[in-house]
């Protein structure tokens, strides 16, 4: 029964896995740059970018607990369990502390009397969601990884 099933378990593992990492190169590399570029203010596109944000965190919360249960299942090791937990708690840690403050302070940050001290703590806190988000992409690459070494070996052998 387990074999019939295991190329179903590997389908629901690599779907929602590549899925995750296209969105994070999308959302990285297209969208959140050619916002900031065509549209007419740095504040629109910082709303567009927020307002996308809270599905890839939701995305990948759910997605790194999937990952994670999948790989128990399918017997893929310690890793394949551990790295998506801690990319899933990332993707709430960003979403659950980091954006609420930097939305917080958004409208105080965009007043023409905001405090430097006030605005070097938005950037401190951007900073710290784009080093999240960069580590969220690097830990599932790796996962990705991981996984086709294992999906390599198990067509290697295959008679």
């Amino acid at each position: 029964m387990r074999d019939r099933l295991r190329p179903l378990l590997v389908l629901g593992l690599w779907l929602p896995l590549g899925g995750w990492l296209g969105a994070l190169v999308l959302f990285a590399g297209v969208v959140a740059p050619a916002a900031f570029r065509v549209l007419p203010s740095r504040e629109l596109a910082g709303d567009l970018v927020g307002r996308i944000l809270p599905a890839l965190h939701g995305y990948g919360i759910a997605a790194g607990l999937w990952l994670a249960i999948l790989g128990g299942a399918l017997r893929r090791g310690r890793l394949a369990i551990l790295i998506p937990c801690v990319l899933a708690g990332f993707c709430a840690l960003s979403q659950l502390v980091l954006v609420p403050r930097i939305e917080a302070l958004r409208p105080e940050v965009r007043s023409l009397t905001a405090s430097p001290e006030l605005r070097a703590r938005f950037v401190r806190l951007h900073g710290a969601s784009v080093a999240l988000y960069g580590a969220t992409a690097l830990g599932a690459s790796l996962l990705a990884l991981l996984h086709a070494r294992k999906d390599a070996k198990k067509i290697r052998a295959i008679p």
